[in-house]
């Protein structure tokens, strides 16, 4: 038995062993490729040329670091937009190949980089769209180009919008966990998809609003381009009468059906023609050479990006940790060479002590210098609760944003450990001891408790809004009570100053500050490295890796993913308005 033990021993302790050194070789591995210089070529165009956009994926303020080589299925809105914008001012880029494929963005987003475009375009410039298919997104930004192609064995999904929610309350019944709800306002629907088995009228109503001045928006700027008027585009969607593409061709809504290869010979033709150039180069924009800002330039506009969920603690991928975000706000406060900051927001809020720390440190922050929220997809509860204390809000015309209120949502898992077989007993020295554990529903003397400190965290979100505003209680209370709103409607209900992207707000900031807006723009929070990224990904608990690889075979369970951050108080979206 000795022996066994023995054996039993050494084997543990080899084991430990090479699970250890593997471990460090990978650490050592990914901490030498940071020491390593980035590979590839870099082209500053000497000759006529064409910028190669290809965007495909989902569009990020700031893209997750892979554990392992490149993201190809994320791009980095800022170094699009950068790439475009400098092509714009470089006499050697004659044209963009804008190759359009599935894109994973809110409206907003795709509002910057068509701007970016139609930027290039005002310059004289030639920009032609090719998809194999086009979504209504897809199309938002190729209906800026000069032509227009689409597959032969294509469609062009012209079709109006539309926002789903999915709703789970049958799902806990069958599972016999009882959500235990509670909030303050109406308009508040982030409790439904737990409570209700389809939208409530207010939500139903607000939901219908947004998606009308989006929709709208959308009609506006699509007539604009393609000199189509919005009668006949409404008819189009209503009718399904442009999805296909000869449909399409006759709506005028593409320019011609053809092939990939084929479209990028003809637009090299028609360089060659045009300029004389034999041969001109394609760049593909990611190795695109974009002037750097000069180094030697002292002042600062600092941008602090606030994307994801609000939650307490450190910052992890999809998520705005407060703590640390609330150093990165303390650390430019200290700083002298920043004049100005820039809160990019793309949140729909999260936790109420979370977003109350980061608008005490915004607070802090503006007493020292300027800061402007910029919103891009949403800023809404928790994401609004941060912005209201800026100096100047911008928003585009579809941001989602508003829905000030709050909610409390908790889950009884009392019936659920009954029928598996599990009891519990307890032994208290006071009624609520167990308050908020896992347990039978709240007593009635907790469920007043509960609702009078929901009462008070909103008063409080209202005073916020008082403030940060400069409007008055009555003013805050018809827009509050949970509803959301596009940018347009915010901006006539004095939520928002202006609309307007990013560019926009770091203008205002500089103009605030007193300073130009050559200043260096720096991005906050600053890339991870991959050493920094495997960290990260060590961290969370092993239930969080594994039911994150389970929702990308089951993408319906996204929104559940969090749940139990969910539970307690919040003020936040739980699903987020997708607009197709």
């Amino acid at each position: 038995m000795k022996i066994l033990q023995f054996i039993k021993q050494v084997c543990t302790i080899a084991i430990g062993f090479v699970l250890a050194l593997f471990f460090l070789l990978v650490v050592l591995f990914f901490g030498l490729a940071q020491l390593t210089p980035a590979t590839g070529v870099f082209y500053a165009p000497s000759t006529n040329a064409v910028l190669e956009v290809r965007v495909s994926g989902r569009i990020v303020e700031i893209p997750p670091v892979s554990l392992v080589g490149s993201n190809p299925g994320t791009i980095e809105l800022k170094r699009l937009k950068n790439a475009i914008y400098a092509a714009t001012n470089d006499a050697h880029i004659k044209a963009i190949y804008l190759k359009l494929s599935d894109i994973q963005s809110g409206w907003p987003v795709l509002e910057e980089v068509r701007a970016a475009l139609l930027a290039f375009k005002a310059k004289g410039k030639k920009i032609v769209a090719y998809g194999d298919s086009y979504s209504q997104k897809v199309y938002y930004l190729a209906s800026v180009a000069d032509e227009i192609v689409l597959h032969p064995s294509g469609l062009l999904e012209f079709k109006g919008f539309s926002a789903t929610v999915d709703f789970y309350t049958k799902l806990f019944e069958h599972m016999a966990i009882d959500p235990v709800v509670f909030r303050i306002g109406a308009y508040k629907s982030a409790v439904e998809p737990f409570s209700l088995n389809k939208m409530s009228p207010e939500n139903r109503e607000q939901i219908q609003a947004y998606l009308d001045h989006a929709y709208g928006h959308f009609l506006k700027q699509i007539a604009s381009a393609r000199s189509v008027s919005v009668p006949q585009l409404k008819a189009f969607a209503q009718n399904l009468s442009a999805v296909l593409p000869e449909d399409a061709l006759a709506s005028k809504l593409i320019t011609k059906i053809g092939y990939d290869e084929t479209t990028k010979k003809e637009l090299k033709q028609s360089i060659e023609q045009a300029y004389g150039t034999s041969n001109p180069v394609f760049i593909p924009y990611k190795r695109y050479a974009i002037p750097r800002t000069n180094p030697s330039i002292a002042d600062k506009i600092a941008v602090v990006v606030a994307e994801g969920e609000i939650v307490d603690g450190p910052t992890v991928s999809g998520c705005v940790g407060a703590r640390d975000f609330v150093s990165i706000l303390q650390a430019i406060q200290a700083d002298p060479t920043t004049k100005a900051v820039v809160l990019r927001i793309n949140s729909p809020g999260g936790g109420v002590l979370a977003s109350e720390n980061i608008w005490h440190a915004i607070e802090g922050l503006k007493s020292v210098k300027p800061v402007v929220a910029s919103m891009s997809d949403m800023a809404a509860s928790g994401g609004y609760y941060i912005a209201a204390p800026c100096s100047y809000i911008f928003a585009q015309p579809t941001t989602l944003t508003g829905s000030i209120g709050i909610f409390a949502l908790f889950f009884d898992p009392a019936k659920l450990m009954h029928k598996i077989g599990i009891e519990r007993d307890v032994v208290k020295t006071a009624p609520s001891a167990d308050f908020l554990q896992p347990r039978t529903t709240c007593s009635e003397a907790e469920k007043t408790f509960l609702y009078k400190m929901l009462r008070q965290n909103y008063e409080i979100f209202l005073d916020k809004v008082v403030q940060g505003r400069k409007l008055t209680s009555q003013q805050v209370a018809q827009v509050a009570s949970g509803k959301i709103f596009s940018g347009t409607v915010a901006q006539q209900n004095g939520l928002v100053d202006q609309l307007g992207g990013i560019e926009s707000a770091i203008e205002k900031a500089a103009s605030l500050a007193q300073t130009t807006a050559n200043c260096r723009i720096v991005y906050f929070p600053l890339p991870k490295t991959r050493l920094e990224a495997i960290l990260e990904w060590i961290g969370p608990s092993l239930h969080s890796k594994v039911y994150s690889i389970f929702a990308q075979v089951c993408p319906w369970l996204h929104p559940l993913q969090h749940i139990s951050m969910r539970s307690g108080v919040k003020t936040i979206l739980p699903y987020v308005v997708s607009v197709e």
